[in-house]
């Protein structure tokens, strides 16, 4: 867990379990999420989770959402204490907001289809319609994610990102994109500061030990982790 002014943020790691439910382990994905937020000192019953669908809809969470899984949804915003949100991620993009003013935190789940959508712009796009934000006051983090060291495209995916060309690498027939890059450009270009924006330097699919990673696995379903902020 790591904090900041008020607000506390995080990921789960691979020995921490799994994370994202289905139908046939709810009471496994209930006893870890239990586990990891006990451990961290969070009551695990203040969380509210995200419907995942690489979309780019952000819904404003309150005391009223406690318990709630939010349906379309990847990305999640909240002014109210006490509240935690989450994602869950095994190669994605974990995004964490904070806007140091006016107290709001704010996470997005965002694979190479959100960053196309955009997705991290709308989040500081939203905190700004309905709290008065300042994209200058805004800290964000990208955290642990498949780096381009290992997310290889096709060209139809890398055509999608001819407006960041300096974050497509081509070399040896194989095209390789730098997802991070791209959203700190995008950040960037609504306003937030470069150096309110720090990159993690883990990537989930070199991790083997610490991550779970789809593409490195590729198991028959999801396997991920879940990542959290909340105010305090």
């Amino acid at each position: 867990m790591k904090s900041g002014p008020n607000y506390i943020w995080g990921i789960s790691e691979r020995g921490d379990g799994q994370m994202k439910f289905y139908p046939d382990n709810t009471d496994e994905v209930l006893l870890n999420r239990e586990n990891f937020f006990s451990k961290l000192g969070l009551d695990p019953n203040t969380v509210v989770s995200a419907s995942l669908v690489h979309g780019d809809n952000i819904a404003v969470v309150t005391e009223s959402n406690i318990g709630q899984k939010i349906e379309n949804t990847d990305g999640l915003i909240t002014a109210t204490p006490g509240v935690i949100l989450t994602i869950t991620v095994a190669d994605c993009l974990p995004i964490y907001f904070f806007d140091q003013t006016k107290r709001v935190v704010g996470l997005t789940h965002a694979g190479w289809r959100g960053v196309v959508k955009n997705l991290a712009s709308k989040m500081i796009q939203k905190m700004r319609s309905e709290f008065g934000t300042d994209p200058k006051d805004v800290l964000v983090t990208i955290g642990p994610h498949i780096k381009e060291c290992h997310f290889e495209v096709r060209e139809d995916v890398a055509e999608q990102f001819k407006d960041y060309p300096e974050f497509i690498l081509r070399k040896d027939n194989k095209i390789n994109l730098n997802l991070a890059g791209v959203v700190k450009k995008q950040l960037e270009d609504e306003g937030v500061l470069s150096e309110h924006i720090s990159i993690s330097n883990d990537c989930t699919y070199c991790l083997d030990k610490k991550y779970f990673s789809f593409r490195r696995d590729q198991p028959e379903r999801v396997e991920a982790m879940i990542a959290y902020i909340g105010l305090y």
